[in-house]
């Protein structure tokens, strides 16, 4: 049988607290598959380090930011642009599954811009690989068997949707894979729904608290700016976690809420929830922040008439502020030096 071998180098998001595996150059050197104890044959397979390539900037194409002094957006009403039709957007199994052994590809919602992958029958580490054209994401996959969501965040095209499973290191070998062509319904679908970074369902508590945070409000400037300024009056950083979280850390967004402390990545994942199931469409960008290149994680959301927009976002009175729920509920008196304007900003994996 005939196998790709890849490797994979995690990358941490420091004070994210979160050991991410990244966009990869993906070795195409065919290798038999063979147990993980016959290590000669493996000791000679290249080790690719896990990063983007190319322009960082390229995973995030045609980006808009607010000016600083407010101008009127094209929208239907006061409060933003009427999203209450693209609420809803959640989860759905279908029967368009493909299986070999314990592989599973349900590839039937691949317009809602999501794929559901589980893999059951293997004790190795197991990983996802999302791949159209030059750009790969990785992600760990649990070993239970049980469906775990996958965006198809790059647009339209032919995607290669690959379980990987680790056989030595960081090296490993493919077990399945399924390649499709994707027509979105949007492009505005992949961020409209859950994922395996932005998990939550119809009866999440997230959801709840955004119903109740949003309960009159339809258009999405007023949402977005609803939503940020309960997150940042209700959500404290957590700085122990940020020291001792574990590689393979995955936002719980209930536990989040109970805790009232996350770190960044937490942030992150609780906005884009809570404004998805709003019907705002929203990012979680993975990236640096400052001079110092600081790993961080935040949003961006689309606002209609105007489309993506990133870090200047936060109406207030007669400006737009800088929209990081992370640095916004830290306290953090110098946080200006880290926030700076949005080309301290760059984003490197969108999720």
């Amino acid at each position: 049988m005939l196998a790709v071998m890849v490797a994979v180098m995690p990358v941490t998001l420091a004070g994210c607290g979160k050991t991410v595996t990244t966009s990869a150059e993906i070795s195409s050197q065919p290798v038999s598959e063979m147990p993980s104890d016959t290590e000669p044959a493996l000791a000679g397979q290249n080790e690719i380090a896990d990063e983007v390539k190319a322009d960082p900037q390229a995973a995030i194409e045609d980006l808009k930011e607010i000016p600083d002094e407010y101008s009127p957006l094209d929208q239907t009403t006061e409060g933003g642009y009427d999203v209450t039709s693209r609420m809803g957007h959640y989860i759905e199994e279908s029967d368009d599954i493909e299986s070999s052994g314990g592989s599973q590809i349900d590839v039937g919602n691949v317009s809602s811009g999501y794929v559901r992958v589980a893999q059951s029958g293997s004790n190795s580490r197991l990983k996802v690989q999302v791949i159209k054209g030059d750009k790969t994401y990785n992600y760990d996959l649990n070993t239970n068997g049980d469906f775990e969501v996958f965006p198809l965040q790059s647009g339209d095209g032919k995607y290669t949707i690959r379980i990987m499973k680790n056989v030595d290191g960081n090296k490993y070998t493919q077990v399945f894979s399924k390649t499709v062509k994707v027509k979105l319904n949007s492009e505005l679908e992949p961020f409209l729904c859950p994922s395996q970074y932005v998990n939550y369902d119809a009866d999440s508590v997230a959801v709840k608290q955004a119903e109740e945070v949003c309960s009159g409000l339809k258009g999405d400037i007023e949402k977005v700016a609803a939503v940020y300024k309960w997150i940042i009056d209700n959500i404290t950083y957590d700085l122990v976690k940020a020291q001792t979280v574990q590689s393979g850390y995955l936002p719980n967004l209930d536990s989040i809420l109970s805790s009232g402390k996350g770190i960044c990545f937490d942030y992150a994942a609780l906005m884009a929830a809570m404004l998805r199931s709003q019907g705002v469409a929203t990012k979680l960008i993975c990236g640096t922040v400052s001079a110092a290149d600081l790993n961080h994680a935040w949003n961006e959301v689309y606002l209609e008439g105007t489309g993506w927009v990133t870090v200047k976002l936060y109406f207030s009175g007669n400006a737009w502020e800088r929209m990081d729920p992370t640095f916004a509920a830290s306290g953090n008196s110098n946080i200006e030096q880290y926030i700076g304007d949005a080309s301290n900003y760059t984003g490197l994996r969108v999720y």
